[in-house]
């Protein structure tokens, strides 16, 4: 049974870059979520916005008393945005979506919906993406390579975007991992999910804060701080490397006892750029280790907020 004093559904948005859109977005959320329920939240987590947006925040605040406002110190990031706003929230469900309306309002009905069917978790899935062609070959080799590092399947279809139950909420902030990515950490805590067919639409207010570089950047610390496989592709390419190299060496011993001139020069000088080039890649991948651990350690807060409306 719903407790008295709080709400049915929880909307979470993570706002960067895209003022111009927030009026729109808050007209469309509750014109859907009242088809639901009266009973309902939209959190607004401005991560340190360089435009307007948290003063558009303070304005629908203050006409509207479901808006909360959450303004962060600095910009900590989308996913530490988000896990401020997922810990303010109240709600039985809880919707997570993006602010530029490339997540569109109107598909939040139909996730309840199928929700109701017993699912703790509805995602909806993107089966059109407008991402240019540069974008998408990215998403795709990340989704790709994360997948095999991890050994389980990586849906590039399915972002953030969708419903979920209290209890998967709680479970996901129960994690308190410096380095957050949500999708993966929702896969991680389990409970019975479901996915929707959702539009994709073209993004509406500013453009992305995710460069090229930051999504590298993203996607390393992703792969480090969720999968132990480059620690595991380095034991296997050594022991290919050994592999090779007793082959090469045998080559060598048949080809002088063969009567065959070797130079030990250049067998000196491939060996010794082959040797150097595997443990530089070894030891800087365990370096990387060292240091998504050490940051871990700090116990440094997820984010810090500067104030609240």
């Amino acid at each position: 049974m719903q407790q008295a004093g709080k709400p049915k559904i929880s909307v979470v948005v993570p706002v960067y870059g895209s003022d111009d859109a927030l009026n729109e977005l808050h007209l469309r959320v509750v014109a859907t979520v009242e088809k639901i329920t009266s009973e309902f939240e939209l959190i607004l987590v401005n991560d340190a916005s360089p435009d307007n947006a948290w003063q558009v925040i303070q304005k629908l605040a203050q006409k509207d008393s479901r808006v909360r406002g959450i303004n962060l110190s600095r910009n900590f990031g989308q996913y530490p945005a988000l896990t401020a706003g997922l810990a303010a929230s109240r709600g039985e469900w809880v919707v997570v979506m993006d602010c530029d309306l490339q997540d569109q309002p109107e598909e939040i009905e139909q996730m309840y919906t199928k929700a109701q069917e017993g699912y703790f978790v509805v995602v909806g899935s993107r089966q059109k993406r407008h991402d240019g062609l540069v974008r998408s070959f990215v998403s795709r080799a990340f989704y790709a390579t994360l997948s095999y590092l991890s050994g389980r399947y990586q849906d590039r279809t399915v972002a953030n975007f969708g419903i979920y139950h209290r209890k998967v909420i709680d479970a996901v902030l129960s994690l308190r991992d410096h380095m957050r990515y949500f999708s993966v950490m929702v896969r991680w805590v389990g409970f019975r999910t479901a996915q929707v067919p959702v539009e994709h639409a073209p993004r509406k207010g500013g453009k992305s804060g995710y460069s090229l570089a930051k999504l590298f950047s993203l996607a390393t610390d992703i792969i480090l701080a969720y999968s132990e496989g480059p620690l595991r592709l380095i034991v296997k390419l050594g022991i290919v490397v050994t592999f090779l190299a007793v082959l090469y060496a045998a080559y060598l011993l048949i080809q002088g006892f063969m009567g065959i001139a070797v130079s030990p020069f250049a067998f000196l000088l491939a060996s010794l750029w082959l040797i150097f080039g595997f443990l530089s890649t070894m030891l800087g991948v365990v370096a990387l280790y060292l240091g998504k651990t050490f940051e871990e350690v700090k116990k440094r807060p997820i984010y810090i907020v500067q104030e609240e409306v």
